[in-house]
């Protein structure tokens, strides 16, 4: 008990300090018009004018401008803005704010290293959201949710994953030259989610793979501790500590389906023990579980959508080896079988759950989480 109060008293300290210098950046924010550098994370034309929605580390806002601008989407701006009338809650979340003297500044060369090696802006601009968080055009964005693939270019735990094997598999034999050390898989895991945290900072913190790193994180610490990794109050714990960094995630569609994908994922555990057959058995699982919740946000559907869990399968492979490809400079190789499949997602139909449904479903899955198992007992 003395352990668990002084862990809530280190936690409310964490946060009393955390909301006190967000206030005080907010005063310090509101106090006169600033000039930001912020990437452009949503582009499209309304009547005679543009609707521009720029994010960086600290705020997520919308602006308008009537200059006449080429595809800036992606880019990293400079920008005045103007921020008298920004309350400290929209500050936290998203708000609308009036900007002048946008200037686009250079390119990176990273990007550029991947866009070279694809004669498609269509596919270098998928590959650069799967390496680098990029926001896909709105064309790619309306054919990936026919199809059922959004989560899996969307950078998410699975993505993360991967990363940490490979960094794991890169690290181990080059860690044998640098005894002594106590624990080799401890020293590793902070070395690794150190590296991890590099990498979020680097793509923006994107919703899902800020909630990943976070489980991952709080995973590590309590591995000696946690009986089950599949736990409830593990993700809970998770999406409150997100939530507080980044209180724009409350309003965050993204978030919400990715916490729910681990949510379904943890209830599949609950049932079937985890094994190879489970583990292949799981992309079909949840493609129909998520429906209800997906289908309540996101209407497009057409047959080939009923396809997507073997899609996640094979993606399980070619993640990764599209990471080696791009690295050896020859990322393009699948270029025309990718636009081919993406036409399969031009047409579709419109199917919605409505707002009583999407309700009851989470009602009743709610409720099949605290139901006991036999399986989880004999865990215990």
């Amino acid at each position: 008990m003395k352990q668990k109060a002084k862990l809530v008293c280190l936690i409310s300290s964490v946060l009393i300090v955390f909301f006190a210098v967000r206030y005080y950046n907010y005063k310090k924010f509101t106090s006169k018009p600033q000039w930001i550098v912020a990437k452009v994370v949503s582009q499209y034309k309304k009547k005679n004018y543009w609707v521009l929605k720029l994010k960086n580390f600290d705020i997520e806002f919308y602006t308008t401008t009537r200059d006449d601008l080429k595809d800036i989407l992606n880019k990293k701006v400079e920008v005045g803005v103007v921020t008298k009338k920004i309350s400290f809650w929209e500050y936290l979340t998203k708000f609308y704010a009036p900007t002048f003297k946008l200037g686009l500044l250079e390119d990176l060369v990273y990007k550029n290293f991947i866009i070279s090696q694809h004669k498609s802006r269509k596919v270098a601009n998928i590959y650069n959201a799967l390496f680098f968080g990029d926001s896909l055009y709105y064309d790619t964005r309306v054919q990936l949710s026919t199809l059922g693939i959004s989560h899996l270019f969307a950078l998410s735990g699975f993505h993360l994953a991967i990363i940490s094997g490979i960094l794991y598999f890169i690290l181990s034999p080059i860690y044998r030259f640098f005894p002594p050390y106590r624990n080799k898989n401890i020293e590793l895991g902070v070395l690794i989610l150190g590296i991890l945290f590099l990498y979020l900072y680097f793509v923006g913190f994107p919703p899902s793979l800020v909630r990943s790193y976070l489980m991952e994180f709080i995973v590590f610490i309590f591995a000696f501790y946690l009986k089950d990794i599949f736990s409830f109050r593990l993700l809970f714990l998770a999406v409150v500590i997100a939530i507080v960094l980044f209180p724009r995630f409350v309003i965050n569609v993204g978030f919400f389906l990715s916490v729910m994908g681990v949510f379904f994922i943890f209830l599949y555990f609950k049932f079937f023990r985890p094994s190879f057959v489970s583990g292949i058995v799981l992309p079909f699982y949840l493609y129909f579980v998520m429906f209800f919740v997906v289908h309540h946000f996101f209407g497009n559907f057409n047959y080939y959508q009923l396809l997507s869990p073997f899609v996640s399968l094979i993606f399980t492979i070619f993640y990764p080896l599209e990471i080696v490809l791009h690295l050896f400079g020859i990322g393009g190789v699948f270029d025309n079988l990718i636009l081919e499949y993406l036409k399969l997602g031009d047409s579709f139909v419109q199917i919605y759950i409505p707002f009583w449904l999407f309700m009851g479903y989470l009602m009743f899955v709610f409720f099949l989480s605290f139901y006991p198992t036999t399986y989880n007992n004999s865990k215990s």
